[in-house]
């Protein structure tokens, strides 16, 4: 959602808001002088003119504390608080410029100093009303933006997952991933047929838990790091003592649910950019800790900081995880990455409740 001021987005909202407030002024200006007689109407178009100019210019500042302030996340006494005390700042610096630029700047007419004494009240009242109806109007944007930005997420969230399915020999599982496994089993079978019976059928849980995770969205992180372990067994049969793999997951996130499937790029980034490429033993480390707020995952693995790694970046796996979280999580998540003292290193931190 956009977090330009609605009024000033464009010249059309602009020119509408601008034409509001004139009909204010002309409807204000009829019904005091209606209801003043005494006082010239010139005077009255012209009080018109200086506080309705002045409330106007602060409604579009109102909408800054509305817009960014987290109301959701408060209870509802603390945002009824919070209005009262907003609604009173307004009205109180409303009141505040407008009489203190009349006063100053005003003519000596005692018959308009006096209207301007006798009509603070409902000036008051006005501007609690104009409050009002301002948040109201702002709120009301607010939602339907949201409602906006969630139908277009969801049509996003739906065409990614479509083509995850379509793709996923092609992404998820490697082709070449695939290929160099069924080979390492070719070359197993007459050596070592017992490994190599092991390694089918770890392929074949690794490939049946793919496919099922098109069908969910989250997986909690015991099978997501079951699966991790499955392919990382693969891939040790083609590497050997150059991967060594070092899990730490805290006992309180092995229930906690994370979107089916993100963990998976992580390693296999580590394996393409890490292992691949490396003459020497590289470690991989994951660590998975639990905080009151956040799944908090690091993915760590040793790289030739002078090689063919530091020159590729991280690539679209990491770029695709970003998005899923920017989908499923709005800002709540986040992931970093950072390479330093020959150490690659991805941090995703996803919030255990909020969720777009």
């Amino acid at each position: 959602m956009s977090n330009g001021n609605p009024i000033l987005g464009s010249y059309r909202s602009r020119m509408i808001y601008a034409g509001i407030w004139a009909l204010v002024v002309i409807m204000q200006s009829v019904v005091v002088y209606l209801v003043s007689a005494d006082l010239p109407f010139g005077y009255i178009f012209v009080d018109s003119v200086v506080f309705c100019f002045i409330l106007a210019c602060i409604i579009i500042l109102i909408w800054y504390p509305v817009r960014f302030k987290q109301w959701e996340r408060r209870t509802w006494h603390f945002n009824l608080a919070a209005h009262f005390t907003l609604a009173g700042m307004t009205v109180a610096c409303w009141l505040l410029i407008g009489y203190g630029f009349c006063f100053l700047t005003g003519s000596t007419n005692t018959e308009y100093r006096h209207f301007l004494i006798i009509s603070l009240w409902w000036k008051t009242l006005e501007g609690i009303l104009f409050y009002i109806f301002a948040i109201l109007v702002y709120f009301l944007y607010i939602h339907v933006e949201q409602l906006k930005e969630k139908a277009e997420n969801e049509i996003h969230l739906n065409r990614l997952i479509r083509d995850g399915e379509l793709n996923l020999l092609k992404s998820q599982i490697n082709p070449h991933f695939l290929f160099n496994s069924m080979n390492s089993v070719n070359s197993l079978i007459n050596r070592n047929p017992e490994q190599a019976q092991k390694m089918l059928v770890a392929l074949s849980d690794y490939m049946r838990y793919a496919v099922l995770s098109t069908k969910c969205e989250y997986s909690n992180v015991t099978d997501e790091m079951e699966n991790i372990a499955r392919y990382l067994s693969i891939e040790q049969l083609r590497f050997g003592d150059k991967l060594l793999y070092e899990p730490s997951i805290d006992a309180s996130c092995h229930t906690v649910e994370i979107p089916a499937m993100l963990l998976q790029p992580l390693f296999e980034n580590a394996i393409k950019h890490g292992v691949y490429e490396s003459l020497e033993t590289v470690r991989i480390v994951a660590k998975i800790t639990k905080d009151r707020q956040y799944v908090n995952i690091e993915i760590s693995n040793d790289f030739d900081e002078e090689g063919v790694s530091q020159k590729k970046g991280s690539g679209t796996g990491l770029q695709n995880i970003h998005e899923r979280l920017r989908l499923l999580y709005g800002t709540s998540a986040t992931m970093q990455t950072k390479a330093e003292n020959g150490v690659f290193m991805v941090i995703v931190k996803i919030p255990l409740m909020h969720r777009v």
